[in-house]
């Protein structure tokens, strides 16, 4: 885990987790903030909040075995080969 940032959508912190590849906690922590914010003013596209952070491809995917709600965020970088979630 890189660190937990706070949720300025739910008043919650969500850990901030490197998911695939080698990512620097510092990269992912901003734009973990970023998509939240965006989140937050209303900018990413459909039911997947699709944005596009700092070069980075961030969604609210479906993750297996969980419901929409409770899936976590997750943001992959440009080459497809780091990603990092944010929530459980």
């Amino acid at each position: 885990m890189c660190d937990l940032i706070a949720n300025p959508n739910t008043n919650t912190s969500e850990p901030v987790v490197v998911l695939k590849g080698s990512v620097n906690c510092a990269a992912a922590l901003a734009v973990a903030r970023d998509y939240l914010a965006a989140i937050q003013r209303g900018e990413p596209e459909g039911q997947g909040q699709f944005a596009t952070i700092r070069g980075w491809g961030c969604t609210w995917p479906y993750v297996p075995g969980r419901s929409h709600a409770d899936s976590y965020l997750e943001c992959t970088d440009p080459t497809g080969d780091n990603s990092v979630r944010i929530g459980n």
